[in-house]
């Protein structure tokens, strides 16, 4: 495929200015560091559309659209991007070069990505084949017949099962030097640090393909038989499988007949086969993950209703708030979404296999609508025959407000907390929070504590970002649930702790959702291109089962490519991940923290990465059995180190 030089599309967006380009075209009024509008491309009074001439890019708070100069010439006047060039090329006095051939080291990447599909597809009816012909398969064929599955959607979801053994796969697919290296990329193999052998990953366990939107088999879960552990075991992210936006099952329903505008999202692939086999073809999926707003988005590009499925218990009730957190930036004008809880004891695959599919959608019919649910969990322990009661109320439920994409959506919530709280728009408006500042530690100076808070502290204020929605324009940032600090706090945040040094989300404002530990290192990269050079990422860390994980390693493999934040924003938007980028965008528009603010932040996560490096290579030597006693106990000595470096605090 032909293609205009990066290096010249990167060349042109340095010489040409996005403030100028826009405001021929969008008068753009100065606002603080950045310039605002009201947005060319969606209808709006107040303006939420803003320029950042620092960093050459746009970003609308109310749309989501954004972009370099070259798109938005694409979006504003209805371009393709050889013709976008072209126009900026003629704008900037350059002639645009003929457009290249695909390159080799195009073919060669796109032939090493075909390659790994091949071996996963080969791998997959290797697995389908053990299931009909391997010595030990009775047990797996028991195990699926007494959960009631027919050998027909056997089929249809080719479950298959893997015998217990190291080298059943090596040896079942006869594999090279070249395909076992491809095999440990896919997450087929796991290869000992101790003396560089390889073995399979999935070893007597029942296989459940995973497929992409093309049907393409892009990873793999395994039940274990028996009394092992994990009792699921899913591939782990791979330059093909991103367990952060990929639906189990969601290949398999478009395939079928069905043609609800309805998808169900349970938590198993058992669940999703049964509901399949029993007349409810229309269920997905997560794979081992909490839903997040990549899955939101993917669902409601297919569907306009969503419908989660919870067990009724108060893991339940924390993975439905969780959902509700991650589908609210996503959820448009014309989208629903319900939350259905099951009885005690009951998941849906029990449920339809001795009630029937009917009974599923008796309890559909009455589940929660999403406002619904957003205002009871906030209510629970609140008497809003109250004065009090209503006001606190309100404290908790304005963050949320403005989290919906659709602006109808939006209203209709005001309109709902008006008529609980007895207040009217104004008077709830006037009872928003202001953005809270951190608290620094005892054991930091005042600035210290901005280290672990993005953008907090440095004096901008609203002017800085135009006229974008209040909460929107919180500098501030929330911690992930996966981040930890230097002062050797976990994830497992106490009261104490968390008081002590964590900003509370709910006062965050409308922020939509928390930011991974990933995507918040892929923010400081984007200030601070030059960390990658003087403190690299750890080995072999796109193994770790961590959200955006990926992404950071691309971002930091283009921070040693592009080194002005321009040209690092312009490659960013170029890869494949353009669901997670939006939000991350419009988070770069805040002020930056201060470098050495940032150089502390990433030193830290840095050290956390490193203790999860380990405990995941420890983890595997455990699994594999028998391990060498001087690799095992070296790992453990490094991980005593990794862990006790990581409670130090940075000088």
């Amino acid at each position: 495929m032909a293609r205009i030089p990066e290096n010249f599309v990167q060349d042109l967006l340095a010489r040409t200015d996005l403030v100028e380009l826009i405001d021929a075209r969008v008068p753009l009024k100065k606002t603080g560091r950045n310039y605002s509008a009201c947005c060319p491309f969606h209808q709006e009074k107040t303006p939420s559309f803003t320029v950042a001439p620092d960093k050459q890019f746009y970003y609308c708070f109310g749309c989501g659209a954004s972009g370099n100069a070259v798109g938005f010439l694409m979006e504003y006047e209805h371009l393709n991007f050889p013709e976008a060039v072209k126009q900026l090329a003629d704008r900037a006095g350059m002639e645009v070069p003929e457009s290249r051939p695909e390159t080799t080291a195009d073919r060669q990447k796109k032939d090493r990505l075909q390659s790994l599909y091949d071996l996963l597809s080969r791998a997959e009816k290797f697995y389908v084949q053990q299931l009909r012909q391997a010595p030990e398969r009775q047990k797996a064929v028991n195990y699926l017949k007494n959960r009631g599955l027919s050998g027909e959607i056997a089929k249809q979801f080719a479950i298959g099962f893997a015998p217990p053994g190291y080298d059943n796969l090596i040896n079942g697919l006869s594999l090279t030097e070249t395909s076992l290296e491809q095999a440990v990329t896919g997450g087929l193999l796991v290869r000992r640090e101790d003396n560089n052998r390889t073995y399979d990953k999935f070893r007597d366990r029942i296989i459940f393909p995973i497929r992409d939107s093309r049907g393409r088999t892009i990873g793999f879960g395994g039940r274990v038989l028996g009394d092992g552990k994990p009792k699921y075991l899913n591939s782990p992210e791979t330059p093909v499988f991103h367990k952060g936006q990929e639906l189990y099952g969601l290949w398999e329903w478009r395939q079928s007949r069905d043609r609800s505008d309805r998808l169900y999202v349970v938590e198993g692939y058992m669940d999703v086969i049964a509901l399949t086999q029993h007349g409810v073809p229309n269920v997905v999926a997560t794979l081992g993950t909490a839903t997040t707003e990549d899955h939101a988005r993917k669902l409601f590009r297919q569907v306009n209703e969503v419908i989660l499925c919870f067990d009724g218990d108060k893991a339940g009730v924390r993975a439905a708030w969780r959902a509700l957190e991650s589908l609210l930036p996503a959820l448009d004008d014309g989208k629903q979404v319900r939350f259905l809880f099951l009885p005690d004891g009951e998941d849906p695959d029990t449920l339809v296999r001795q009630q029937g599919p009917e009974a599923l959608r008796a309890l559909t019919n009455k589940a929660d609508a999403l406002s619904t649910y957003l205002f009871r969990h906030l209510s629970e322990g609140l008497d809003l025959e109250t004065v009090d009661g209503r006001a606190r109320l309100a404290r908790l439920a304005l963050p949320y407000l403005d989290k919906p994409a659709g602006p109808v959506y939006r209203a209709l919530l005001t309109e709902e907390l008006s008529r609980l709280t007895r207040l009217d728009k104004e008077s709830l408006i006037q009872l928003k929070p202001a953005p809270a500042a951190p608290r620094p530690t005892p054991s930091t100076s005042s600035q210290a504590g901005n280290a672990y808070g993005y953008g907090h502290g440095h004096g901008h204020g609203d002017e800085d970002f135009g006229s974008p929605p209040p909460t929107e324009d919180d500098p501030g940032m929330p911690y992930p649930e996966d981040f930890a600090f230097a002062d050797g706090s976990s994830n497992n945040f106490t009261a104490d702790n968390r008081n002590r040094i964590r900003p509370n989300p709910r006062q965050n404002g409308g922020r939509k959702g928390p930011l991974t530990l990933a995507e918040r290192l892929v923010l400081v990269l984007l200030d601070y291109p030059s960390l990658i050079e003087q403190h690299p990422l750890p080995d072999n860390i796109e193994q770790l089962p961590l959200p955006h994980i990926d992404l950071l390693v691309q971002v930091a493999g283009l921070c040693r490519q592009n080194h002005s934040a321009a040209a690092l924003l312009g490659a960013l938007m170029a890869l494949e991940q353009g669901e997670t980028l939006s939000r991350l965008l419009k988070a770069s528009l805040k002020p930056p923290m201060e470098e050495e603010m940032a150089t502390r932040l990433w030193l830290d996560a840095l050290s956390q990465l490193e203790v999860s490096r380990l405990e995941a290579a420890l983890t595997e030597v455990e699994q594999a059995g028998m391990p060498d006693p001087a690799h095992w106990q070296a790992l453990h000595k490094a991980l005593a180190e990794a862990r006790q470096h990581a409670r130090k605090p940075f000088d």
